[in-house]
């Protein structure tokens, strides 16, 4: 009995799985050579209105390129990273109000050239203005922050970029 029992659960099983499969058969697709859309004919756009005259383009001479270079060095400066402070005049968790702020700011305290920092430390969103080495120098622009209105302001120890100076 138990043998019948047994030959009965293994045949239903083969017959549950040896069942036949639909086969679908998909359209087959024309294989391109590229895989990218050649189709496009840049002619198709009639943009004649850029023309190159010949002896228009000049090349630099050395001296010129030299007279650039020492320009460009005098132009740029070099700053490094260092231990200082910055002052702090929003922390949000709201990353619009931080935003305005930041735009806000960059406008005011662009005459006083203070550049104006954005950081995350989650979860908030902080502004913050000014790389200086000195906690007084920091104080003064905490000074200015207040007068502008940003009255909740104040120096906090960050990483500044200065300039390098050669001596």
């Amino acid at each position: 009995m138990k043998k019948l029992g047994m030959g009965i659960v293994v045949l239903s099983l083969l017959m549950a799985c040896g069942g036949q499969q639909k086969v679908v058969q998909k359209p087959v697709k024309e294989e391109s050579a590229s895989p990218y859309d050649e189709s496009f004919d840049p002619l198709s756009l009639h943009d004649d209105d850029i023309t190159i005259q010949p002896g228009e383009h000049k090349t630099n001479s050395s001296s010129e390129k030299k007279v650039k270079k020492a320009k460009q060095t005098e132009s740029e400066t070099v700053l490094k990273e260092t231990d200082g402070f910055r002052v702090q005049i929003l922390a949000t968790r709201s990353i619009e109000t931080a935003t305005m702020v930041k735009q806000q700011a960059e406008e005011q305290f662009k005459p006083y050239d203070y550049k104006v920092y954005w950081q995350f430390e989650a979860p908030f969103y902080k502004i913050r203005v000014g790389d200086v080495l000195k906690r007084t120098d920091a104080e003064n622009i905490r000074d200015l922050a207040k007068q502008l209105g940003y009255d909740q302001a104040f120096p906090v120890r960050s990483k500044v970029k200065v300039p390098v100076q050669t001596y």
